[in-house]
């Protein structure tokens, strides 16, 4: 019964993040849920009384697949330039899919209007992703592959940034502006020929 309890919990968190990603937080119900995996809304309110409970639940449900993602990445036996090249072209497309924004997008632009309970979780992954782009461009630039000016966080902002706000633009305008703006984050970086080199022989 718990198993069953367990997994009922887990559909209903699949389900709220594919609808925040299509849809954003504060445009779906627990109807919406309920109607998709053909429960009552009862259902849902026995595993979360409030949508803000929910809401936390996404957060960290985001939490731990960065977690372990970011961290299949980080212990990876490849270049810093891959491993960027991963977080850009696997990992955060795959988070993203057909017609849909990165999860973490989506609960960006409804900051002022998410629940106080969820601010908390929402801000810990806006840092830890951050974090992860400034140890990857960090060791790059340690080992020679990067070469660019600034501080090391205020260049992981940039291409954070740039890469969530390309996927965007991407679903009006097609992959090209993607491949555009990640060449141009490419050359931001300063990446050097060896780095260049070494993908190319790996890929």
């Amino acid at each position: 019964m718990q198993t069953r309890s367990k997994n009922r919990k887990e559909q209903i968190i699949s389900v709220a993040m594919d609808l925040l990603q299509t849809h954003g937080f504060e445009n779906f119900s627990y109807l919406d849920i309920a109607n998709r995996l053909a429960i009552t809304k009862a259902s849902i309110h026995h595993h979360f009384p409030k949508k803000e409970d929910l809401g936390v639940a996404l957060c960290q449900a985001i939490q731990d697949w960065h977690e372990v993602e970011f961290r299949k990445i980080l212990l990876a036996n490849i270049s810093a330039q891959q491993k960027l090249d991963t977080y850009i072209n696997a990992n955060l497309r795959y988070a993203c899919g057909k017609n849909k924004i990165c999860p973490l997008s989506s609960l960006q632009v409804d900051i002022a209007s998410l629940p106080t309970a969820m601010q908390p979780g929402l801000k810990a992954l806006d840092e830890h992703e951050l974090d992860f782009i400034t140890q990857v461009l960090a060791q790059g630039r340690q080992q020679g592959e990067f070469n660019f000016a600034g501080e090391t966080k205020g260049q992981a902002m940039v291409v954070v940034l740039a890469c969530k706000a390309a996927l965007q633009y991407s679903r009006v305008h097609g992959d090209d502006i993607f491949e555009q703006t990640m060449a141009q984050i490419m050359t931001l970086l300063g990446v050097t020929s060896i780095a260049q080199t070494g993908l190319q022989q790996t890929g």
